[in-house]
């Protein structure tokens, strides 16, 4: 999820740092009468952009949030029926393997089956 931010960063000071070297050798447009109209329009971009950054900030604060959470796992064994019951945070689960919370790797095998249980 940070890649993707830090993608989204880059490709805005991309965008930015052709705008400031076209805006220097492209040709000159007639200035505003009002400069006060341009620096509203300044005003209304920057605006745009921080409101997006924040709504990016909170996506991810949530994201991070959720994949924090603990949740139980219960593994089943079908050939012996056993059951065994594990806490795992939710970004540890990855497929067949899962980390728990005391820091043991568990991989199944294939005669085993998963249940995901959320902790509220």
């Amino acid at each position: 999820m940070f890649t993707k931010l830090l993608f989204t960063a880059l490709v805005v000071a991309g965008v930015y740092a052709l705008y400031r070297v076209r805006s220097r050798t492209g040709p000159q447009l007639a200035t505003p009468d009002n400069p006060a109209d341009n620096r509203f329009g300044r005003m209304v971009s920057y605006g745009f952009v921080g409101v997006l950054m924040m709504i990016s900030a909170i996506a991810y604060y949530f994201h991070w949030q959720s994949q924090q959470q603990v949740v139980s796992v219960r593994v089943f064994d079908s050939g012996s029926g056993n059951l065994t019951t594990y806490q795992v945070y939710r970004h540890s689960l990855e497929g067949r393997n899962l980390r728990t919370v005391d820091g043991r790797t568990v991989r199944l095998g294939t005669g085993e089956r998963l249940e995901v249980l959320d902790n509220e």
